[in-house]
């Protein structure tokens, strides 16, 4: 049976089977950093469900068709892909990884996380390209939501700022991470790479109360 594994067994090894995302998390609970616990659906599911019905086929034959250059064009391609996602049955034993996963969390909403194996290079980060599902709190909406990050791989912004980077996202492949909800006091986001400057020695911390 397909199922998850732990974020704290994850590395920097993993990445193509849990997605950059999930590697550098993975390695920063290893290093001690506060990170959230969680699992990761490996790239296994994805692919799995790539299957189902020849939708990888599609999605090839839905590329070389419609050629995107515009982002009205990237739009219609995310339609037609998203489109071709939507008519595929789940395989049972994908369902229920997903579901196992989300249970595993005592029934605490979950954070759906995107993990692509594209993302995190140095060459090309895809931040905020691909999807995020927050206060998942049941098991249909978990299944739902573990789609909605597979279909982002595919979604007009992602489509287009691979094509200005020279991805071919039909390589790709897409993991998914869950992570507990929590309330905090603070929040933001750390740029270990200045992103005005691209200077690796300054680290930029953002933080809304």
């Amino acid at each position: 049976m397909l199922a998850y594994r732990p974020l704290s067994e994850i590395s920097f090894q993993d990445i193509l089977h849990c997605g950059g995302k999930a590697a550098r998390l993975g390695e920063a609970m290893r290093l001690g950093c506060p990170v959230l616990p969680g699992v990761v659906l490996g790239t296994d599911l994805y692919h799995r469900f790539m299957k189902q019905g020849g939708l990888q086929g599609e999605i090839t034959s839905i590329l070389s068709t419609m050629q995107p250059t515009a982002i009205t064009h990237f739009q219609a391609v995310e339609w037609a892909i998203h489109a071709a996602f939507d008519v595929r049955r789940m395989p049972d034993e994908v369902s229920a990884a997903i579901v196992e996963a989300f249970r595993s969390f005592n029934g605490v909403p979950v954070a759906v996380r995107s993990s692509a194996t594209s993302e995190d290079s140095p060459q090309q980060s895809f931040v905020g390209q691909h999807a995020t599902f927050l206060d998942v709190s049941d098991e249909r909406t978990a299944i739902d939501a573990v789609v909605g990050c597979w279909k982002s791989l595919f979604s007009a912004k992602a489509l287009a700022y691979a094509q200005h980077f020279n991805v071919d996202l039909l390589s790709s492949s897409m993991a998914v991470i869950m992570q507990p909800m929590i309330s905090p006091d603070e929040q933001g986001v750390l740029f270990t790479v200045d992103p005005i400057t691209g200077n690796a020695d300054i680290f930029v911390l953002e933080i809304a109360s």
